[in-house]
């Protein structure tokens, strides 16, 4: 079931994803740095407004619609609840400030912040309850619809010469739109009811600690962009965003999808079959993602030169080439916490742990930054981030395993750096030919691809060759 659902989500966030990317590719050439640095800063200070207000909200909705899969309108009600007085905070601040904000320009870039922070936080939790409804399909529809929609009017207001206001004002149209056409149906009916309270207990219980968790995992990912500017300026933040999101709009993709459809696998494991059946869906779950985590660093690190130049704008691309090896491997690392080790914390509803080892990281991220950015600039950041993500994910596994009985760490490092090794020597001969850079990135990452699913069937990385093994008996007897 778990490889079945990740090849559903593969279509279902794949697409938007390759919008995604060929967004980053548009607009790299339509905005120059500094407006492409405004642009991320925005996106920054929506997504620390999202992660500290609304993210915990999705957690509750995905953990708790599946102990209530009969009657999901139990917890749809009390979600939609407090998403509204939620949004009302958001709003009546947002208020506040604007009127004591004397630049105008500043005043316009935040009412689109504060609209962008609420629909994109209200399609995030429909799509939640998508995954937790084991839904795929509807999930694509609202992911896809978004994407397009956002980059066609988003691109057509960059061309106009809207600068960041157009992919923003692009992102709110798409989102409002997706939600229109494939959201409206699931949530039909549904009124807003508080929460009693054992369950606004419970709600409260699980979801506080993540709004710490959620601010200081901010801190790591994002507040480099600030601080960059701070000390630079906003072209250099601007470089290093585009060199930053071209990983995580690749490899970040990739494990999104797979914890998308391996997540939900493994809390209604352990709500109807006990912590036993939770683990072993966890083993599987664990192989997955690192070796999906260590093999898109290998491919990206061994394609940097030729995918920086055939994506990203003139204006960006040494910069980018610069911090892009750096920030894949962080992704790689962020990836393997937050989607693996992480999860232990989630499942038996421990999330306060969360606090400290995000705690941890935040610090070592922040004191880096300012250590290595004036003296190393945008690489320094990027320096910064792998290390920050390092000390989280380290202290993410030893928490984790007193809590839940997660599988060994070691064998699925080796398996996963067996994959990874094979990609990354399949790239590299490929590269060794001299072909034109399109052909090294689609031969290379073709042939890197092919060792590494025959690496992958052999070392039976999670349950894909038992499950190659059952299609072919199966065709067989028919």
């Amino acid at each position: 079931m778990l490889l079945r659902h990740s090849f559903y989500y593969l279509f279902a966030r794949g697409v938007p994803g390759l919008v995604n990317f060929a967004a980053l590719a548009l607009y790299t050439r339509l905005m120059a740095p500094e407006e492409f640095g405004r642009y991320s800063l925005v996106l920054a200070t929506v997504g620390l407004v999202d992660v500290m207000v609304f993210q915990w909200l999705r957690l509750v909705l995905g953990r708790f619609i599946p102990a209530h899969r009969n009657q999901p309108r139990v917890v749809q009600e009390t979600v939609l609840a407090l998403f509204l007085a939620l949004a009302a905070v958001v709003l009546l601040s947002a208020g506040v400030v604007a009127l004591s904000w004397p630049d105008p320009v500043l005043r316009g870039l935040l009412a689109i912040g504060v609209s962008l922070t609420l629909v994109q936080a209200w399609l995030q939790l429909d799509l939640t309850l998508a995954s937790a409804q084991l839904q795929p399909g509807r999930y694509g529809r609202l992911m896809g619809s978004k994407s397009v929609l956002a980059i066609i009017v988003g691109g057509w207001l960059a061309w106009l010469g809207f600068g960041a206001y157009g992919p923003l004002l692009g992102l709110i149209f798409g989102a409002v739109l997706a939600w229109l056409l494939f959201g409206l149906r699931a949530w039909s009916g549904v009124r807003p009811r508080w929460p009693e309270s054992t369950q606004f207990r419970d709600y409260v219980t699980y979801g506080l600690p993540l709004v710490v968790t959620f601010a200081l995992g901010w801190v790591i990912a994002s507040s480099d962009r600030m601080i960059i500017a701070w000390l630079l300026d906003e072209a250099a933040a601007g470089i290093y965003a585009v060199g930053y999101d071209l990983p995580q709009q690749t490899l970040g993709l990739v494990l999104t999808i797979i914890n998308t459809a391996a997540h939900p696998l493994a809390t209604r494991r352990l709500e109807h079959e006990g912590v036993e059946a939770a683990g072993a869906q966890m083993r599987r779950n664990g192989e997955l993602i690192t070796t999906f985590a260590f093999t898109g660093a290998a491919a990206l690190v061994a394609l940097a030169p030729q995918l920086v130049d055939l994506v990203v704008g003139s204006a960006f691309r040494d910069g980018a080439l610069a911090v892009l090896p750096w920030v894949a491997a962080s992704a790689a690392v962020a990836g393997l916490k937050a989607f693996h080790f992480d999860i232990a914390f989630h499942l038996m509803r421990q999330s306060r742990w969360l606090v400290i080892t995000t705690s941890l990281a935040a610090l070592a991220n922040v004191a880096l930054n300012f250590l290595l950015i004036p003296s190393y600039g945008i690489v320094g950041a990027a320096w910064a981030t792998l290390a920050a993500f390092a000390v989280a994910c380290i202290a993410s596994a030893l928490l984790g395993r007193k809590i839940f009985p997660m599988p060994p760490v070691l064998p699925l490092i080796i398996k996963a750096t067996i994959v990874a090794g094979c990609m990354y020597g399949g790239v590299a001969v490929v590269l060794s030919a001299g072909l034109a850079p399109t052909l090294e990135i689609v031969m290379g990452g073709s042939s890197g691809g092919l060792l590494a699913i025959l690496a992958a069937i052999c070392l039976d990385i999670g349950g894909l060759r038992e499950g190659v093994l059952s299609r072919l008996r199966t065709r067989k007897k028919n």
